[in-house]
């Protein structure tokens, strides 16, 4: 089923910006105002971290931001509020992220439907088992009008792989190296070699993720991904700087994305 994440990428003309903020860090009101700012700043996709107290696919910094959330009582209730209102607010896709446990507590089909009531395009689920048998939790979604997006690895072996991407859907988000999400000065080879394997094997727009912390390496994945995705470095840059330092970011990486619009901010 068609919706708002298939919109972003009918023009392939340009790579797309996709943030990440965790919902409830430092608290539900400065984090919706976040995905506006992204918004604002030029983003075309945000995800939205519901969080959860093992984040393993997650380094420090998100790991913090996931735990100070959960100490200030921030339930997947909350999340999904949060996503109903920024619906009213901004145009962009938003896309929740969270891990297996939450969703499985829910139920599958409750989780799935209470995405698609709220008004989220996707949802990411790390560590869920897209290849196994009992495959149809991706139906679940899809009948919701929800793209249940795969996490693909560089370590990933290419029957695996080929599993993934028969059933796939909307996009796929590529991790940049093994291990977890944190800043990196460089992208790594093997992660620009995994890019062009998956796109070599799928018409599916391809994320990727996973270390991107500067407007050079934004550069460097123009022609070779389709969207880059910014998650623990724009955290960082927040706790530092606050909604200044996160919007001269956004315009510095929408620059190197290839299109801005307007005055850098001050």
């Amino acid at each position: 089923m068609r919706n708002d994440i298939d919109a972003v990428f009918d023009r392939r003309d340009r790579l797309k910006l996709m943030t990440h903020v965790v919902a409830g860090f430092p608290d539900l009101e400065t984090s919706a105002r976040l995905v506006e700012l992204m918004a604002a700043g030029g983003a075309d996709l945000v995800e939205i971290q519901i969080p959860f107290s093992d984040p393993l696919a997650d380094g420090p910094t998100i790991m913090r931001a996931n735990l100070h959330a959960l100490r200030g009582g921030i339930r997947p209730e909350d999340c999904f509020r949060m996503v109903e209102r920024l619906k009213s607010r901004v145009s962009l896709p938003l896309i929740l992220m969270t891990y297996a446990n939450i969703p499985f507590q829910m139920g599958m089909a409750r989780f799935a439907e209470r995405a698609a009531g709220c008004g989220a395009s996707g949802a990411l689920i790390p560590d869920l088992p897209f290849d196994e048998p009992e495959g149809s939790i991706g139906d679940r979604f899809s009948v919701e009008g929800v793209h249940l997006i795969p996490v693909l690895s560089p370590g990933m072996n290419g029957r695996r792989l080929g599993r993934i991407l028969t059933s796939a859907q909307g996009m796929l988000y590529l991790t940049l190296k093994i291990g977890t999400t944190g800043a990196l000065g460089r992208t790594q080879s093997r992660g620009l070699k995994f890019i062009a394997r998956v796109r070599n094997e799928t018409h599916l727009p391809v994320a990727a993720g996973f270390g991107v912390s500067s407007p050079g390496q934004v550069s460097a994945l123009r022609g070779r991904a389709d969207a880059v995705v910014i998650g623990s470095h724009i955290l960082d840059l927040f706790n530092a700087s606050g909604f200044g330092g996160v919007a001269s970011f956004l315009w510095e990486c929408r620059e190197s994305c290839g299109k801005n619009q307007g005055r850098r901010p001050r």
